[in-house]
Parts: C-alpha cells; structure tokens; sequence
C-alpha cells in the first residue's frame, strides 16, 4: 500500500474541505450559527466536504495500482475522521464564527 499518498491525501483533503465550508458559512452567512438557522442550508453545505474527500479518494484510487478500491476507502474514512478534528479544533480557535449551538441554544435565543 502507498501510505505516504494515502496520508498526505487525506490531511490534504481535510484542510482543504474545512477551508472552503469556513469560507462558505462566514462569506455568505458570517458565521456557522447564522447559517444554522435553516436547516436546509446546513445540510446542504455539507456538499463542499463530501465533494473534496470524494475527489481525494478518486485521486488515491487513481494513482495507485494494486488494492484500489480499499486504499480509497481508507482514504476516505481518514479524511473524513480527520475534517470532524479539524473543525473541532477551529472551533476552538475561531468559536465566534464556527461554533454551531444545540437546538435547544438556537430556541432560547431567538
């Protein structure tokens, strides 16, 4: 198996797919709770992710040459796994922008 490849794949699609939905939810909406408010919207912001580990997982699959199909399934569960603790992570950070409340926090401020 191609480690390195599958590694560096997945960390790149994770930064990447993080990226694009924090740029997404604060350009168009200013941070990640105001976007919260439709439900809708939020589901279909989990598009951006999906769609970058899918092409990650294309990408692994296409350039390796034995075992295809289990290293971009690999590739796609640890760049997913790795997306949830990055944003985790930026939530930390950045918790005025990325921090999606519970429901019962959305009721009670509204």
């Amino acid at each position: 198996m191609r480690w390195k490849l599958i590694l560096l794949t997945s960390l790149a699609a994770a930064i990447i797919s993080l990226g694009l939905w924090s740029a997404f939810a604060i350009g168009l909406f200013g941070s990640a709770w105001a976007m919260a408010r439709s439900d809708a919207v939020l589901l279909g912001s989990l598009i951006i992710p999906l769609a970058v580990v899918a092409y990650g997982s294309v990408f692994v699959y296409r350039h390796t040459a034995s075992r295809r199909k289990l290293q971009a399934v690999i590739t796609t569960c640890l760049a997913l796994a790795l997306t949830a603790a990055a944003y985790l992570a930026a939530s930390q950070l950045f918790d005025d922008y990325l921090i999606i409340p519970r429901t019962s926090e959305v009721r009670h401020s509204r």
